[in-house]
């Protein structure tokens, strides 16, 4: 009796194990990032520089998003909870939120990052400037304004996570889910040039 109640709980940890898988794509080539200014949280300069001489996990979104971009930050957090075991603090890669909605955006920023990790640095300015950093990692958004006068309109973004490496490049895109513990050895391989499995 015991031994089939073990059987059925290995197969159900392994079941959950295939389910948890990461979806991740690593490009062949890296391709660089442009160059860009946008504006921190706490009002500094935020461009190409700061991407550089450590890992970035990028993601775009808005702060009145009411579930992909609290459920994904939430679960970067995480992930980097569960990197810390696998690298060393200074191989930790910043979480950079880029908000692309900056006339709602740039008032709740501060509050908004710190809520999901002390250390997340959120980024927005000039729509010219969000564009560019916005195609450069061949993502998307659009402002589903009824008209002019509307401010409860929803923002459509795409959902992946940017992974750019500390040359400024971006080597891989992580899609949800992102099971913290998958996605951190997922991370943790790629981070040193190991082949990764999906």
């Amino acid at each position: 009796m015991l031994r089939s109640i073990l059987f059925i709980l290995l197969l159900g940890l392994s079941v959950g194990a295939k389910a948890q898988s990461v979806n991740g794509v690593i490009l062949e080539e890296a391709v660089p990032v442009r160059e860009f200014t946008l504006t921190t949280q706490s009002g500094s300069t935020f461009t190409k520089s700061q991407l550089k001489e450590r890992w970035t996990l990028l993601f775009l979104g808005f702060t009145h998003c009411p579930d992909v971009c609290p459920f994904t930050l939430a679960n970067l957090e995480a992930v980097r909870t569960e990197l810390s075991q696998l690298v060393s603090p200074n191989k930790l890669p910043q979480v950079v939120f880029l908000a692309v909605d900056p006339d709602r955006d740039t008032e709740l920023l501060q509050e908004y990052v710190k809520h999901f990790g002390i250390s997340f640095t959120g980024i927005t300015g000039q729509r010219a400037e969000i564009d560019k950093l916005v195609e450069s990692i061949d993502g998307f958004y659009r402002l589903e304004k009824a008209g002019p006068d509307d401010e409860a309109y929803d923002v459509t973004h795409s959902a992946a996570v940017t992974v750019i490496n500390p040359e400024g490049e971006i080597t891989a895109k992580i899609s949800p889910p992102f099971h913290p513990f998958n996605t951190a050895n997922y991370l943790a391989r790629h981070m040193r040039g190991l082949d990764v499995m999906n």
